[in-house]
């Protein structure tokens, strides 16, 4: 940048020798000049910086795998198509949301309730689960549930299970959402519930 500078400085230079001026205003206009040019690029720089942010990771939640308890299961063999809010997934392992068996997202449930939830849910994927999957908890409120719950029985490709889980409401009002992730005899999670409740 100086480079590009330095020629129209020193025509300045010598236009402004040539009217008589002295050699420290010179000096202060070749530095002010400098100075403004220093400001400008600066500040393209940072209308550049502005118009185009670097991207910032974000870290996902993981899961903790402790088995502990039991899981209630009932399969059935039907492939009827739920209506859930689940996303269905494919591949070896996949499952789809059916519905909410019982306690509905934001039911009341009073404090220090003990309560079961139950989702209804199907083997979306290509392989059957075995007793090798569990239910684990992943984040959020674990409302006194287990970390983890085995499969008690397979669910074949297609079929859909009621599967639970024994909670208690937390003690102080307020809302609260536990989060649980099926995952395969690897430990893999590959669907995701949910239970929500409102404590008055």
């Amino acid at each position: 940048m100086k480079r590009h500078l330095l020629l129209p400085l020193l025509v300045l230079s010598l236009a402004l020798a040539a009217c008589g001026i002295s050699e420290a205003d010179i000096q202060l206009t070749v530095v002010a000049a400098e100075t403004n040019a220093v400001s400008t690029a600066y500040v393209q720089l940072t209308e550049y910086a502005l118009a185009n942010p670097s991207a910032t990771p974000t870290l996902m939640p993981t899961a903790t795998l402790m088995p502990t308890a039991t899981l209630q299961l009932t399969p059935t063999t039907s492939t009827g198509t739920g209506t859930g809010g689940g996303l269905p997934t494919t591949g070896c392992e996949g499952m789809t949301f059916v519905s909410d068996v019982t306690v509905p997202d934001g039911a009341d449930v009073a404090a220090g309730t003990a309560f079961t939830k139950t989702w209804s849910v199907r083997n979306s994927g290509t392989c059957e689960w075995t007793t090798g999957f569990q239910l684990n908890f992943s984040h959020g409120d674990q409302m006194g549930g287990p970390s983890s719950n085995a499969l008690v029985a397979a669910v074949p490709v297609g079929g859909t299970a009621n599967i639970s889980v024994e909670l208690v409401a937390p003690a102080t009002a307020g809302e609260y959402v536990g989060h649980w992730a099926i995952a395969n005899a690897a430990g893999t999670a590959f669907g995701y519930l949910y239970v929500e409740i409102n404590v008055p």
